[in-house]
């Protein structure tokens, strides 16, 4: 399960293959599914999408037309080919009265050099652009997509159990979600934040080794 939306399950197929882990498209959970199945159910048409050719790709695979005139929805996405452009396009929209639309929340993307800009912060940005709240955000921490699959598979909520390594998304979802979690302290959360949060995980393991 991935908030980032700059790619789709046949990238993170090939991901895992590399890593010599073996992985169906269907196994494989995006925040761009829950803002797809968003859509779909209100039928809409037509979308201006600010991301990557592999959020475009999910959203033409699901019916559903990208257009930069009369979109129904703006989709705010975490945009790894970025330029101005989009920007000027995606401002245009919603000054005109578009709606818009994020994938997920997260202010920063952890990478080899630090932290860099994630949607979070593009989103506040257009917010602050033009003056307009977003109108849904998806992703962790929402817990759509656990409600959703409890609901599908008529899985029981004690039966399922949250594995993260960032408390304001994954272990968050788990919360609002109302199950268990596991926190691993081998990603982005140090024990010192763990200690500063009140309501943490339901267990802190040092890294995912311990679990197996």
């Amino acid at each position: 399960m991935s908030n980032n939306s700059s790619k789709n399950k046949v990238d993170y197929v090939k991901r895992l293959e590399n890593l010599g882990l073996n992985a169906l498209e269907s196994q494989i959970i995006l925040s761009t599914d829950s803002t797809i199945s968003f859509l779909k159910k209100l039928h809409v048409e037509k979308v201006y999408v600010l991301g990557t050719k592999s959020l475009k790709k999910m959203v033409l695979d699901a019916g559903i037309d990208i257009c930069s005139y009369n979109p129904e929805f703006v989709i705010i996405g975490y945009d790894t080919e970025l330029s101005y452009s989009k920007l000027i396009d995606a401002c245009r929209l919603i000054n005109s009265g578009v709606d818009f639309i994020a994938t997920h929340c997260d202010p920063v993307c952890p990478s080899e050099n630090g932290p860099i800009p994630d949607i979070g912060l593009l989103t506040e940005m257009i917010e602050k652009t033009t003056g307009k709240k977003v109108y849904k955000v998806f992703g962790k921490p929402n817990p759509d997509v656990i409600n959703d699959i409890i609901n599908s598979h008529n899985i029981e909520r004690s039966k399922i159990i949250m594995i993260g390594d960032r408390l304001y998304t994954d272990i968050a979802m788990a919360n609002n979600a109302g199950i268990d979690s596991i926190l691993v302290l081998s990603g982005d959360t140090t024990r010192d934040e763990v200690e500063n949060v009140p309501k943490a995980a339901s267990y802190i393991l040092k890294d995912i080794s311990r679990i197996v």
